[in-house]
């Protein structure tokens, strides 16, 4: 999967996809203020041509791990 510039379907379904998959295997869930955190972060590498599923989720956990809300873990 080619991911660079704007998402097309096919490819906004795939980046949902990931965000739902890494998000259930890390317990986020629903509305939790860490997957919206998570999704911009997604976007931001799909604009900078990361293009890698795997490559996704390995910048998606040093995010997940770093991130807290007011001062507190997600």
């Amino acid at each position: 999967m080619t991911l660079r510039g704007t998402a097309d379907e096919i490819q906004l379904a795939a980046l949902t996809r990931i965000l739902d998959d890494y998000c259930e295997q890390a317990g986020i869930e629903g509305a939790h203020p860490a997957r919206e955190h998570l999704a911009r972060r997604l976007i931001a590498l799909f604009s900078s041509g990361i293009d890698s599923p795997d490559d996704i989720r390995m910048a998606l956990d040093g995010t997940a791990k770093d991130w807290k809300p007011n001062g507190t873990q997600p």
